[in-house]
C-alpha cells in the first residue's frame, strides 16, 4: 500500500475532475489508484474527499453503471455524502418531477447497499446512513412510494419479527431494501418508520396512508398519517448542509448530526 503522503495529491486530482464534470476520468484515477496501491488505498482516498464531492461522483454512477468508488467507499463516508445528494434539487424540480428524483435516489441507495454480497458491509452502510437525519429522510422518501406495502410489512414485522416476515401483496422494489434494514438494524427500521409517520405512537394509534381527502386540521388521533413523497423530498432538500467545497480534508469529518431519537 502507498505511503499516506500520496493520498492528498490523489484526492485533489479526483476532486478537480469531479468538479470539472469529468466523473469518468475521476473513476479512472480511482481505478489507477487501486491497481498501483490496492483497494485499501482507494478507501483511504475516498475517506479524504469532501462529502459533497463524493456525492457528486457517486451520483454519476447510479443504476447499472459500475463504479469502484461505489464498491469501496466506507459506510461512514457514504452516509456523509448522502446528505448532499439532494443539493442540486430545486423546489420546482420537486414539484414538477418528484418521480424522477425519487427514482434517481433509489438507484443510488440500492446500488450502494446491494453492490456487495457481504451482509456485514450492507449492515454497516445501513447503520451509518440511518444514524443521520438526512439518511433517515432519504430512506423515508423511498418507502413513501409504497406506503401500503410498508404498512403491511411493518405490521407483519411487529407480529412475527423481521426474520420471519417478508410476505406482502406486492413485489415493489423497495421491499427488499426495507427488509434488509429491519433484519440488520431494528433501531434503524424504527427511525425510518417514525420519519414517515411522525405522529405514530406504538400501541396507541395505527399507521395509515394519507388520502387526498385528508384534512390536516382534523386528523383522527386513532391514526398516524404518512408524510407524502413530496413533503419528504422537500424535507430532504432542506436538510442539505450549508457548506462550500474546499480542498480535501486531512482529518476526520464532523458528524452530520445526532440520532433523531437520542
Amino acid at each position: 500500500m502507498a505511503d499516506n503522503t500520496n493520498f492528498p495529491a490523489i484526492s485533489r486530482q479526483v476532486t478537480e475532475l469531479v468538479l470539472a464534470g469529468s466523473s469518468d476520468h475521476a473513476e479512472e484515477a480511482i481505478n489507477d489508484t487501486a491497481e498501483q496501491f490496492g483497494d485499501l488505498a482507494v478507501v483511504a482516498v475516498l475517506d479524504t474527499l469532501e462529502p459533497q464531492v463524493a456525492a457528486m461522483h457517486l451520483s454519476a454512477f447510479d443504476g447499472g453503471k459500475l463504479s469502484l468508488a461505489t464498491l469501496l467507499i466506507s459506510p461512514k463516508a457514504w452516509a456523509e455524502s448522502l446528505a448532499y445528494f439532494a443539493a442540486i434539487w430545486s423546489d420546482d424540480m420537486i414539484e414538477d418531477e418528484p418521480e424522477v428524483l425519487t427514482e434517481s435516489l433509489f438507484a443510488h441507495v440500492h446500488g450502494v447497499i446491494f453492490s456487495s454480497d457481504e451482509a456485514e458491509r450492507r449492515a454497516a452502510l445501513i447503520h451509518e446512513a440511518l444514524s443521520t437525519d438526512c439518511g433517515t429522510t432519504a430512506f423515508a422518501v423511498l418507502f413513501s412510494t409504497a406506503i401500503g406495502e410498508i404498512i403491511e410489512l411493518a405490521n407483519d414485522i411487529h407480529s412475527r419479527g423481521a426474520h420471519s416476515s417478508g410476505q406482502t401483496t406486492s413485489d415493489h422494489d423497495v421491499i427488499p431494501l426495507a427488509l434488509e434494514i429491519a433484519r440488520s438494524d431494528s433501531d434503524a427500521w424504527d427511525r425510518v418508520l417514525f420519519e414517515i409517520f411522525p405522529d405514530w405512537q406504538p400501541g396507541e394509534n395505527q399507521l395509515r396512508a394519507r388520502s387526498e381527502e385528508d384534512d390536516d386540521d382534523e386528523v383522527n388521533h386513532d391514526y398516524a398519517l404518512a408524510r407524502t413523497t413530496h413533503d419528504l423530498l422537500l424535507r430532504l432538500r432542506r436538510q442539505v448542509p450549508s457548506k462550500s467545497v474546499s480542498t480535501p480534508k486531512k482529518g476526520a469529518r464532523p458528524s452530520l448530526g445526532e440520532d433523531i431519537f437520542a
